[in-house]
């Protein structure tokens, strides 16, 4: 998840129209009921500590319950940070889900002794453009994967949002912070970082509003501005 940010226009690529029902989903994801699994439908626990959004809810649906909805089109990755930390990523590149094709990024628990082992097996990886490396899970720890916890979902529309759209969906942002061509929106009652292009494009990223100022706002610097 962590450096999906960087090349936002080069992952994106180039913006479709809008796909609705019609369009064919990948094998073995479950279509959305009409008017459901939209990204602003995001429903939040009392305490702060799950979110739900896309019928998966961070801490408690697990990499198996993404595949159920979203296909079997996937890939399983270990990304490593500069600091050595390790995370486990499932890649979903053409999903459909609310009748949008969409791109995602979930990013699961696994203990460390865990991890650690997905690692020994997973070759020597390639470097991203923020200095870590990712590593693909080998085929004999697929099922390990598919059994973590999802913890963190990047969700990428292929169709283009605009101000109107964002603040009619997500209402007002409690902070904006400008980023090279475009600007987080900032809501930390949802769990989300929407990081809007100047061209349209969009990129967001939810995570439970208890883990937001660690996990999104803090990476982002002390530079504010709205």
């Amino acid at each position: 998840m962590k450096n999906w940010k960087i090349p936002l226009l080069a992952v994106l690529g180039v913006a479709l129209s809008v796909f609705f029902l019609a369009v064919m989903r990948p094998p073995g994801g479950q279509s959305s009921k009409p008017g459901h699994d939209l990204p602003w439908q995001v429903d939040v626990s009392p305490d702060g500590a799950t979110l739900t959004v896309f019928s998966l809810t961070l801490g408690l649906s697990t990499v198996r319950d993404a595949v159920d909805k979203l296909g079997r089109r996937y890939e399983l990755g270990l990304f490593q940070g500069k600091d050595g930390e390790l995370s486990l990523e499932a890649y979903f590149r053409d999903a459909v889900v609310g009748g949008l094709n969409v791109r995602l990024v979930l990013t699961a628990r696994l203990p460390q002794p865990m991890l650690d082992a997905l690692h020994s097996h997973a070759g020597a990886g390639n470097p991203t453009t923020g200095g870590g490396r990712r590593y693909p899970v080998a085929e004999a720890d697929t099922a390990l994967g598919l059994d973590a916890v999802v913890t963190a979902i990047t969700y990428m529309p292929a169709v283009k949002f605009d101000a109107e759209l964002v603040r009619k969906r997500f209402g007002e942002p409690a902070e904006r912070i400008p980023a090279q061509n475009g600007t987080h929106w900032l809501y930390p009652a949802l769990g989300l970082d929407l990081l809007l292009g100047d061209n349209g494009q969009a990129l967001l990223q939810y995570v439970p509003p208890v883990e937001f100022e660690r996990r999104l706002r803090a990476p982002l610097g002390q530079h504010r501005g709205n």
